[in-house]
This record gives C-alpha cells, sequence and structure tokens, in this order.
C-alpha cells in the first residue's frame, strides 16, 4: 500500500485521524461497536424470556413466614396458571449476584456491564449517552484498544466493590448495569477536561467536574445511610457508581496504561479487527503543462523509499493502539514531514 492510501498521508489537515474513524474494525471505533453490543443484549433480554425457577421465587415474591412445602406449592399453582413471573433468560446466566460468583461464576463480573433493566428502556439510554458523550474523547486520547480493556476492567472493579460492599451491609441483590464503567469514563474524562461545560436539560451550563462531584454526592449519601441503619431506598447500585469513580480516579492519579500491562496474548482486538479490505486507488498523475523549452523533462513523482513507508505503518499502529499522546516529539515530526514530502 502506497502513503499516499493511508489516511494520514492524504490531508495534513486530518493528523492523527487514523485510529478515530469508523472503518471496518470494530477496534476503530470501540464507543460505537460497545453500543451496538449493549444494544443487542437489550433486545435478547426484552424478547428472551424464561420463568424463573423455584431457587429464584424468594427474590420476586414475599416468602417470608412460609413453609419450604407452601413456597413449592406456591411456586407450582403460578407456573401451570401461567402466572409465573418472567425474567430475560441472558439476565439468569450473566447479571451480577454476588452467591453465584462466589460459587465460580467469575464471568458475571464483567458480564453484568452489558445487562440493563428492561422495566425501562431509560436505564440504556441513559447509560450509552453518556457513554457516547465522554467516551469518544477519551477513546481518542487514550487509544481504542487502551479504551476497551479500561471499559471492561471499570466494570469488574465496580462489581468487586458493590459485592464488598454488600458483604459490609450484610445485603446480596443482583445487579445490572453499565453504569460502574460508565462513572469510570465520566470522571476520567473530568479529570482531562475538567472545564468542559456540559448543559443540564440543555439550559444550565456547569463544568463537568461540577457534575461529577454532584453525581458522587448522590451516590454517597444513601450508602452513609445504610451504613447508619437504614434499608435501600431505591433500586440504584450506589455502590458499583463509587466503584467505577474510584476506578477512573486511580488510572488518571497513577497515570495507569492497560495495554502496557497486559500480555499481548491476551488482546481483545485480535477478536475485533474484522476489517473491510482497503480501498485502493489507482494513482494517474496530472499532466503537466507543456514545457516552454524543448529539452525540459516532466516533473516526476518522488519515488516512496521502504524504509520510510515501513516506520509511517508503525507509527499509525502505534497511534491505533496507545493513542496520539503515545508519540514523541521526534515521531510527530517525521510523520508531518513524511506527509509534506509524499503526499
Amino acid at each position: 500500500m502506497g502513503l499516499d492510501n493511508r489516511d494520514y498521508m492524504r490531508d495534513e489537515s486530518a493528523t492523527y485521524s487514523h485510529h478515530r474513524g469508523g472503518g471496518g474494525s470494530a477496534m476503530e471505533n470501540i464507543v460505537k461497536t460497545l453500543i451496538i453490543v449493549n444494544v443487542i443484549v437489550f433486545l435478547m433480554q426484552v424478547f428472551i424470556k424464561v420463568p424463573i425457577s423455584l431457587s429464584d421465587f424468594s427474590d420476586f415474591y414475599v416468602t417470608d413466614g412460609f413453609t419450604d412445602e407452601e413456597i413449592a406449592q406456591g411456586y407450582e399453582e403460578l407456573r401451570s396458571s401461567g402466572r409465573l413471573r418472567e425474567i430475560p433468560l441472558v439476565n439468569k446466566w450473566f447479571m451480577l449476584d454476588s452467591e453465584k460468583v462466589f460459587q465460580g461464576q467469575i464471568w458475571r463480573l464483567t458480564t453484568y456491564d452489558f445487562l440493563h433493566s428492561t422495566d425501562s428502556i431509560f436505564h440504556l439510554l441513559f447509560n450509552m449517552w453518556l457513554l457516547f458523550l465522554a467516551g469518544r474523547a477519551v477513546a481518542d486520547k487514550y487509544g481504542q484498544k487502551e479504551f476497551l480493556w479500561f471499559y471492561l476492567l471499570a466494570g469488574i472493579f465496580s462489581a468487586a466493590f458493590y459485592i464488598l460492599w454488600g458483604l459490609i451491609n450484610g445485603e446480596s441483590v443482583a445487579a445490572v448495569g453499565a453504569s460502574g464503567a460508565v462513572s469510570a469514563i465520566l470522571v476520567l474524562y473530568a479529570m482531562n477536561w475538567p472545564y468542559q461545560k456540559w448543559y443540564i436539560y440543555g439550559i444550565i451550563p456547569l463544568p463537568v467536574i461540577v457534575l461529577v462531584l454532584i453525581s458522587a454526592g448522590m451516590d454517597i449519601f444513601p450508602m452513609l445511610q445504610q451504613l447508619s441503619g437504614s434499608k435501600r431506598g431505591d433500586n440504584i447500585a450506589h455502590s458499583a457508581h463509587i466503584g467505577g469513580m474510584l476506578f477512573g480516579f486511580l488510572y488518571y492519579k497513577l497515570n495507569w496504561r492497560l495495554t502496557q500491562l497486559i500480555p499481548e496474548k491476551f488482546s481483545l482486538s485480535q477478536y475485533l479487527r474484522f476489517k473491510r479490505k482497503p480501498k485502493l486507488k489507482i494513482h494517474k498523475p496530472t499532466q503537466q503543462a507543456a514545457p516552454t523549452v524543448e529539452t525540459a523533462e516532466p516533473r516526476s513523482r518522488q519515488p516512496i523509499p521502504p524504509e520510510i513507508a515501513q516506520r509511517v505503518d508503525e507509527l499509525l499502529e502505534k497511534i491505533s493502539h496507545s493513542g496520539e499522546a503515545s508519540l514523541t516529539t521526534e515521531e510527530r515530526d517525521f510523520l508531518h514531514e513524511s506527509s509534506r514530502k509524499y503526499r
């Protein structure tokens, strides 16, 4: 592939656009990919449901004061009459359930991150809207691959924090939702661009750092109430939100780079690389005006040395994996000079 076919070499005004575009690879726009996956899973939750099992009966119906035999009889009556409550099939296997995690089903620490409440579509819409608003800038800064690992590990950290908080308060309530990971992304966004204005209801402008602090306060207050002995007042996993915020804060302050900590053999990008064939262009030099001197030769295009082409490819790959910020000053200058000279 010639240098003129690379995104970087086509236009100097599009500097470092190679890792941002929405090409054929799922890794080229990981925020878009994550939103699509969440929406697909939500549709599966809505349309593929199964009746609850007897072991889950007490989670949905009042069973206090009844014997096991009476509970089993009530379950059978509801099942035979078709009035037994149904739940999404994927929830049965993938939602965050601390008891099942302790039984060895550790995949739930991350799979719950792609599930949402089916009682209202706003749970999904709100999380995906925040992921869209904050995620694009964060992915551009840190790189698509790094962002994917950040999203997944933030979800795991949030789940662990949620389970730990449940142990402290003596409760075990199943949870679903990407709120923990999205909270981590929002904090990382706010740490990088604290004074960026966001508009509440499209009217009231507030710096994003203020919005994050308000959100944290709204999650911390119910947690403090629980510590004082009050029961949970809503169905919101406040501790998971705080766990995600804590992960985003530590990531920024400690300058973590997850792709440098995780061995290449565990790279997720190899499973998400479904690239279309590149659109190659046939280069036809424009005709030059007739020379005024008969002995003048038409100007030929300067050939691109193979070593230059190879290094440009390596630097573009580096941008794709680790983000624009990973380039050194010398590497930036090299890309600019190559673009100017060989476009």
